[in-house]
This record gives structure tokens, sequence and C-alpha cells, in this order.
């Protein structure tokens, strides 16, 4: 009986960190406060470049997503993407530092708060392109890759090298 106990037992504990690290890696990044000593942005200009830099991760992420089609070579077609999210999430979390977009206070706080929710909704755009990108590559990454392997093949039949 003991035995049986501590197998079920075994496997709760194995099911509830896995249970754990789906919920985290779905849930994403926390977000760090900003220092307390530095709560305000100091001018327009500040916050003008601020959006600049907001709207520029939005322009990349986009262009990111609908170029991905176009780059299927070599052995792991998406690996650019899954390379390139983690970096492009961290330049949008220190964006929302740097320009305190988390700070409900202070001056500039309504324009802040907007920006925090066009942030926001570009996070939640990101999770759902991920989620396509995971899925594709679960579903149809042997195809992708089969597809690039074929096409250098046939590139190489028509030109071959004399």
């Amino acid at each position: 009986m003991a035995a049986w106990i501590l197998y079920f037992l075994a496997i709760a504990v194995a099911v509830g960190f896995f249970a754990v690290s789906v919920v985290r890696t779905l849930r994403g990044r926390e977000r760090r406060a900003p220092p307390a000593s530095r709560t305000a942005i100091p001018t327009r200009a500040t916050l003008r470049v601020c959006m600049d830099d907001l709207d520029a991760l939005y322009v990349e992420q986009n262009q990111r997503a609908w170029a991905m089609g176009t780059n299927f070579e070599g052995p792991m077609p998406l690996a650019a993407w899954r390379e390139w999210a983690p970096r492009w999430e961290e330049r949008v979390e220190d964006l929302s530092d740097r320009c305190r977009l988390d700070l409900t206070k202070g001056e500039w706080a309504v324009e802040r708060a907007d920006m925090a929710a066009a942030r926001d909704a570009m996070l939640a755009l990101h999770r759902a392109y991920t989620a396509q990108v995971n899925r594709f590559a679960d579903e149809n990454g042997d195809l992708a890759r089969a597809a690039a392997e074929a096409m250098s093949h046939a590139r190489e039949a028509a030109h071959p090298t004399r």
C-alpha cells in the first residue's frame, strides 16, 4: 500500500511541475517594477521617443511575421522566429521599464497608460503569432523541410557547376 501511495504521489508531483511550467510559459515573463527614484518621464519629447520605439517594435514584429514564409531554407525553417522572439520580448520589456509604462501615477500617466495598452495588445498578438509558428512547426514542419530540400536539389540540378 505504501508503494502505491509513493507511486501516485510521485506522479502527482511530476504532473504538478509540468502544469506549473506550462502556466508560466503561457503567462510570459513577469514585469519588474521600475525603480522608485525614477518614476516620471521628464519631457514630452521623451514620451514621443518611447512611442516611436514602441511603433518600431510593432512594425518589426509584423514584418517578421509576414516574411516568415519566405525563409524556409535549411533544416529548421522556423528556427529564425524562435530565435528572434525572445530577444524581441526583452526589447519590449526594456522599453516598458525605460518608459515606465506600468506606472499609473505621475506626469504623462494617461499617455503611458495608452502606450501600455498598446504594448499589451502587441504582446497578445506576439503570443498568437508564436502559437501559430509552433503549431505549424508541429503539424507541418516536415513538409516545410521537405519542400526546402526539394527546392535546393532542383536548384542544383537546374544550375550545375562545371
